[in-house]
């Protein structure tokens, strides 16, 4: 499992025809999944990422759609423990944890 960078492959479709696979890196292994600031960090650095690979033509507009798809594939592409993590957070949900001592005492 890797955790200091996650890397996915961004097909972007421009118009009906497809351009070349273009691998984009989204780094997440310092952010804590499970609270609603990290996951929004994390949106944040896909966006970045996506933007950059879905740029095109000489003033580097942006297709909105290949961005939107590229952060879907990053969240996608989290461990699975992470993607709990990062959609209870999106949702607002905290995420509690009980520590209770071994049975019996």
């Amino acid at each position: 499992m890797t955790r200091t960078l996650l890397s996915l492959a961004a097909f972007v479709l421009l118009g009906a025809a497809p351009a070349a696979a273009q691998e984009v890196r989204v780094p997440f292994a310092d952010l804590d999944l499970t609270s609603g600031a990290a996951a929004q960090a994390f949106d944040v650095r896909a966006a970045e990422a996506a933007r950059a690979v879905c740029a095109f033509g000489p003033r580097g507009l942006v297709n909105d759609n290949c961005v939107r798809r590229v952060q879907q594939e990053a969240v996608r592409a989290l461990p699975a423990a992470r993607q709990d993590d990062y959609a209870r957070a999106r949702r607002g949900e905290r995420i509690l944890a009980m520590v209770a001592p071994a049975w019996p005492a």
